[in-house]
């Protein structure tokens, strides 16, 4: 199963990206699954443990409005011990530290250029949606390819 995280608040315009990316992902892309969620918490841990691979989908403050962009990530450790809001990295590695396991990640992020309290995404938001939609199914397939597993 490949979990997709699809964080923001859409009551802050652009930073409802990741929603609106992940919004019919799940008739698109076989064994998925969608959670939705303003922030990171340390609660995800057990469930992106329980993964194949886990897609993180979200707003990206910085660069033009409407520029998909993804890549890689790594497990870290947390910043601080009294954490709410986690990076997806940290979620990472809490699911190693936790659970032994931290499954393959991948950020996609759209950047934003409005994040005013408001409803809607911004006009280059919205017509980056259908290009984010297709790279998020071509990293949520690419998740799901067998890997070898390590020897113990």
């Amino acid at each position: 199963m490949i979990l997709a995280f699809a964080l923001g608040n859409p009551l802050r315009r652009d930073d409802g990206a990741g929603g609106a990316v992940a919004r019919g992902l799940e008739a698109l892309v076989p064994d998925l699954e969608v959670l939705e969620a303003a922030e990171l918490l340390p609660e995800h841990a057990e469930a992106v443990s329980r993964a194949d691979g886990v897609l993180f989908l979200d707003a990206a403050a910085a660069g033009p409005p409407g520029e998909v962009r993804a890549g890689p990530l790594a497990p870290s450790a947390a910043r601080i011990a009294v954490l709410h809001a986690l990076l997806p990295e940290e979620v990472l590695g809490l699911a190693r530290a936790l659970y032994g396991r931290a499954p393959p990640a991948v950020l996609l992020t759209v950047a934003g250029a409005d994040f005013t309290f408001g409803h809607g995404l911004s006009a280059e938001v919205e017509a980056s949606l259908p290009r984010a939609r297709e790279r998020a199914c071509e990293l949520a397939a690419a998740l799901s390819e067998p890997r070898p597993r390590p020897v113990l």
